[in-house]
């Protein structure tokens, strides 16, 4: 198995491997991984998604209100973002 990367890293992995994402999406995929850590809530998935979404990783493509009536953001990796893969270990690539 890959070495553990951090989750930001992680989720630019992750979006490279979609079209789209929101933040449910992504803690349903990752949860097997990185489930039992403190960092795995919504709230710390959002700081990361709109960090890199500051940084440029990432652009927001739809935004609509979820099932408890709170914004929900889905966002595409750019081609800045995929670029940067290029800086994860090789069992990654």
């Amino acid at each position: 198995m890959a070495i553990k990367l951090p989750l930001r890293f992680r989720l630019l992995h992750l979006m490279s491997t979609r079209n789209q994402a929101n933040v449910h999406d992504l803690m349903k995929e990752l949860k097997a991984e990185y489930g039992n850590e403190g960092q795995f809530s919504v709230k710390s998935f959002e700081k990361h998604l709109t960090s890199m979404r500051a940084s440029g990783l990432i652009q927001e493509i739809d935004v609509d209100i979820d099932a408890q009536g709170k914004l929900l953001e889905t966002f595409t990796i750019t081609d800045f973002g995929r670029g940067r893969l290029k800086y994860l270990p090789a069992s990654w690539k």
